[in-house]
């Protein structure tokens, strides 16, 4: 064998072997990407299951207190003095 062809093999066996070491941190690049985002996902369920139980009983405050507003506002026209 010439040096040629043994520097042509050593190369490509070379290349060959970054392309396996990428195509395996790829491949666990992606399994971790996978764990992120189902983590992340169970965290935006928690955070919008939080935002639902607080919004929830400060609705039902708002419309308890315009409601009470409503109610006065309509007891001031029933007892308004003409002020003709």
């Amino acid at each position: 064998m010439d040096i040629i062809q043994i520097v042509i093999i050593l190369s490509l066996l070379a290349i060959s072997l970054v392309f396996v070491v990428s195509g395996i941190y790829f491949i666990n690049l992606l399994k971790e990407i996978r764990v992120t985002v189902t983590k992340t996902n169970l965290i935006l369920d928690d955070t919008h299951s939080i935002t639902q139980s607080i919004s929830q009983p400060l609705s039902s405050v708002s419309e308890f207190v315009m409601g009470f507003k409503n109610g006065i506002n309509m007891f001031n026209n029933f007892f308004k003095k003409d002020e003709k």
